[in-house]
């Protein structure tokens, strides 16, 4: 995955290379003014300023000064200032290295957060419509969210590098100070990791968990979102908001536990050096028999430095607890990109350029879990150019069927071909771009009137296109009584729209589309007679020489069409047309004679 990710983010070495080279930079300015603390903790100890002169790496300061300031009687106090503003100095350029880096740090990561989530997200879309079908969908976005998790992984790292640095480089400073009181503070660090790892692997579990509680409280929160009217006709808001509580109780528990465990780990850590640092520092004082004035500034000093290191091992421990709150996301997030589970609809290489002779079913079987199927045993043939109609009762499989014709599930190889060829074969793009599919579940996006119905088009559609394909659904008087007209916004799933104003926006986009095959499943069931028949004469003169299947409970809508396949358990039990059909008295004829009553 991270491989998967460093190409996709086009990761070059030298993006890590820049602030890894300004925190060496910072470390520098950083060490070098506490470096200073190592003459100046002599000075003090012996009221002269001649370890100065003395220093390696500082004799260049009163070099530096005119003889005559060196000669006057203020001298050390103007080696004072001066070396204090040395420190100062070094302090600020430090703060510009870092401000440089952390600039740099999050353009980069930006532009890294954008290709993994745009990775990501197209990886989700290529799943099967199977895969939607089982998945929460709050579950999936807490997935697709979860792709920064990389990202938090790759900063976390960073920072943990670039502490260790600080960490490196004040180490020395300290062993400039005094070895014996490194030599203790480099054993009792291991010492405390070793102490609170049980803390860290508590951490981890807490961090699952609270993952796992993200992903619920999103799944509820869409989950209710998307069936607002549900909840409202049954007056469920009250367990809706208890059932998101409870959630959002769960994930609190998790926040607070996790945070109970952090926050004592690092006061733990702090505690715990100090009391080593004072009893070795207590123990050299004892041995020595002796009390020094510069032992105790050289105390100070280290005692400093081991201040200003502490918040630096405390980042450092929390980039790691950071690290092992980030992988049950980084691994939910890997999991996408396993092809199990998925249902991924294959795509062919061959360009698919329209119907010729006919769809045919061949011994097709198909069913969404194993061993239970949906339908069975089909041997069909749509003849191209001609309206087949697809009836039976509710379950019989009819949907089913021509979703896998819309390649929305993937078939049984060789089930399924077009003029002879697999179905397989075809590439999906060129395949959907002939074909339109109308369902009886509408699907319109939180956009513009015009938005909905351009949708997917190949081509632009100007205004007279689009007005002209509302005419003929029946909505030429509901668009002239839109104040904004085609740039009227539908609202989420089309909520400003009546069910039939909505399942004639979804005909009029699929009509724009010109489609070779058209399919529609119950695409008028929302319409009233009248109606539905107007727009049905208007559909099969739109779709004058296109392959039409159409799939209808009320049999007045198909009594025209050439073919009539009657499905019942999975099967097709019967086909022909309107007249032989009615002659066999078999299923078609009860289906007919209970809508119309019998003859």
């Amino acid at each position: 995955m991270i491989r998967f990710y460093w190409r996709t983010a086009d990761v070059r070495l030298w993006h890590f290379a820049i602030p890894l080279g300004l925190a060496l930079l910072a470390s520098a300015f950083d060490g070098a003014s506490f470096l200073l603390l190592v003459p100046l903790t002599k000075a003090v100890g012996q009221n002269s300023f001649a370890p100065l002169y003395a220093s390696p790496l500082f004799g260049w300061i009163p070099g530096m000064l005119p003889k005559a300031w060196l000669a006057s009687a203020e001298r050390d106090a103007i080696l004072s200032i001066v070396t204090v503003g040395v420190v100062v100095l070094a302090r600020i350029a430090k703060l510009v290295s870092e401000y440089f880096r952390t600039n740099y740090l999050v353009a980069r990561t930006e532009r890294y957060r954008e290709a993994v989530g745009t990775a990501t997200f197209t990886r989700v879309l290529s799943f099967g419509r199977q895969y939607f079908d089982r998945q929460p969908i709050g579950a999936t976005d807490a997935e697709v969210t979860s792709a920064a998790s990389v990202i938090g992984l790759l900063l976390a790292a960073e920072e943990i590098v670039r502490y260790t640095i600080a960490l490196l480089v004040r180490a020395g400073v300290m062993l400039a100070i005094s070895l014996p009181l490194s030599a203790a503070f480099a054993v009792t660090l291991p010492m405390v990791g070793w102490f609170l790892r049980a803390l860290d692997r508590r951490v981890s579990a807490i961090a699952a968990a609270g993952y796992a509680a993200e992903r619920t409280v999103r799944s509820r929160v869409l989950d209710v979102l998307g069936s607002i009217p549900l909840i409202k006709v049954n007056s469920q808001e009250s367990e809706a908001t208890r059932s998101y509580v409870d959630a959002m109780r769960e994930l609190g528990a998790t926040t607070v536990r996790r945070n109970r465990v952090t926050n004592i780990r690092y006061p733990l850590e702090e505690a715990i050096v100090l009391v080593v640092m004072l009893a070795v520092q207590g123990s050299v004082m004892l041995l020595a028999r002796e009390f020094r004035p510069g032992d105790l500034a050289t105390f100070g000093a280290f005692l400093l430095i081991v201040q200003q290191s502490l918040p630096d091992f405390k980042a450092l421990s929390a980039h790691r607890m950071q690290m092992l709150g980030e992988w049950p996301r980084f691994l939910a997030v890997a999991r996408l990109f396993a092809d199990e589970g998925k249902y991924i609809v294959p795509s062919g290489s061959t360009t698919f350029s329209g119907v010729r002779e006919s769809i045919s079913m061949e011994a097709l079987t198909f069913g969404y879990d194993p061993g239970v199927p949906v339908v069975r045993d089909i041997h069909v043939r749509f003849r191209a150019g001609t309206v087949t109609a697809i009836v039976g009762r509710t379950g019989a499989g009819k949907t089913t069927l021509v979703d896998l014709i819309a390649r929305l599930y993937d078939c049984p190889p060789g089930t399924i071909r077009i003029d002879g060829v697999d179905i397989r074969d075809f590439a999906l793009p060129t395949l959907h771009a002939r074909m339109a599919l109308v369902s009886q579940d509408v699907w319109l996006l939180n956009r513009t009137l015009r938005d909905n119905l351009t949708f997917g088009l190949a081509t632009v559609a100007d205004d007279a296109s689009l007005r002209r394909a509302l005419e003929d659904v029946e909505l030429g008087d509901f668009l002239a009584g839109l104040r904004e007209g085609l740039d009227t916004e539908l609202g989420d799933r089309g909520v400003r729209l009546s069910g039939g104003e909505r399942q004639r926006v979804a005909l009029a986009r699929a009509l724009l589309r010109d489609p070779d095959i058209l399919i529609l499943d119950e695409a008028t069931a929302a319409l009233d007679s009248v109606v539905e028949q107007r727009v049905a004469r208007a559909i099969q003169q739109r779709a004058a020489g296109r392959t039409l299947i159409v799939i209808a409970h009320r049999l007045s809508t198909v009594r025209d069409a050439d073919l009539i396949l009657v499905m019942d358990d999975g099967r097709v039990v019967e086909q022909g047309d309107w007249t032989s059909l009615l002659a066999k008295n078999g299923r078609f004829r009860a289906l007919h004679d209970a809508q119309f009553g019998a003859s």
